[in-house]
């Protein structure tokens, strides 16, 4: 794979942007510049959200065309050029700059994000510094089940991390039950079909907030990888080359979308209230109080995940995930949010 820094000064500041045809939406006329944004719309990349209620993206110089996609489909749209920008989850992340299309890593969006919920009766068993898990198995003749997302993704390391590196357990000693998302492990953890789960704000505070399960948070990633990343965003770096006035305008925007999330606590709570609320009953007042949680932590900056995304990339590629430990170096182009906040 090409180095990012060579490919960027290969191609100088000529050129124009490439535009390929893909479901849109809103959007300016300001200007010649198309930039094309798809982005998952979900916690992780809150900051999206916030764009749009405020009419952020329409005020950009920029014509902004944006779409909603699943992470799996942003990759496919970053590596076929049919999008320029693409808010997503770092594993993704990880599989496009695994790509022959050079692509970078231009801000963060949220890091620490992800909570391990245990079983009251047994979570005394994981409040020492390690072990747990033996004990669990000599209590009830089983093995500890531990729901998490698919095999790979961040959950998945997370939970992989906090056995192996944190409790000193193998991880044959824990049956990890992967589970599609959020609401499905939600559904697991009150259906008794797990024992905890690894998972992101605001499930931990809506299952604390609007049911009696019993489960207690007995640790969260920021103590054991700071600084894990859930969400970034990556441009791709023959875009960035001929339109880095656009590249630079949306971190920008996107930092003060960080900023109106940590400072507009409220109205915050509302928009959050208002995309994620639905079946999940997740209304203002339990909104509020996941947006106020230590493992909610919103913001722009990438030089602040770049640790912990090194782990993340280290276990992508153990996984199958990646052909190769990706550099982290490599990986992250800090001088637009540099600029941005200049």
């Amino acid at each position: 794979m090409m180095k990012r820094r060579g490919f960027l000064a290969g191609l100088g500041a000529v050129g124009s942007a490439a535009v390929a045809g893909c479901t849109t939406s809103g959007g300016t006329t300001g200007g010649d510049t198309t930039l094309k944004l798809a982005y998952d719309a979900a916690p992780p990349h809150f900051q999206a959200i916030v764009m749009d209620q405020k009419g952020w993206f329409d005020a950009m110089t920029a014509t902004v065309d944006r779409e909603t996609a699943s992470c799996k489909s942003i990759v496919q749209l970053l590596v076929s050029g049919k999008a320029d920008v693409g808010m997503i989850g770092i594993i993704p992340a990880l599989v496009a700059a695994d790509s022959e299309t050079p692509l970078s890593i231009v801000s963060a969006s949220s890091k620490n994000a992800f909570v391990v919920l245990i079983e009251e009766s047994v979570a005394d068993l994981f409040e020492t510094d390690s072990g747990g898990f033996a004990e669990f198995a000599q209590e009830t003749g089983r093995k500890f089940k531990l729901g998490t997302y698919a095999k790979g993704t961040v959950s998945d390391i997370t939970a992989r991390y906090w056995i192996s590196e944190v409790r000193g357990a193998s991880l044959e000693d824990v049956e990890l039950v992967p589970l599609d998302g959020p609401g499905a492990n939600r559904q697991a953890l009150l259906a008794g079909e797990v024992d905890g789960s690894v998972i992101p704000e605001p499930t931990p505070t809506l299952i604390e907030e609007r049911t009696d399960a019993p489960y207690r948070r007995v640790t969260q990633v920021g103590s054991f990888i700071p600084g894990e990343p859930a969400g970034v965003t990556v441009v791709r770096d023959e875009y960035a080359a001929d339109n880095p006035e656009a590249v630079e305008e949306f971190v920008t925007r996107h930092a003060e979308a960080t900023a109106f999330i940590r400072d507009e606590r409220e109205q915050a709570a509302s928009y959050m209230s208002n995309v994620y609320g639905g079946d999940n009953g997740l209304d203002v007042s339990t909104a509020r109080k996941a947006l106020d949680s230590p493992a909610t932590q919103y913001l722009t900056d990438p030089r602040e995940v770049m640790d912990g995304t090194e782990v993340l990339a280290e276990y992508a590629s153990r996984l199958g995930k990646t052909d190769s430990v990706l550099e982290v170096t490599d990986l992250f182009d800090t001088s637009y949010y540099e600029q941005a906040v200049a």
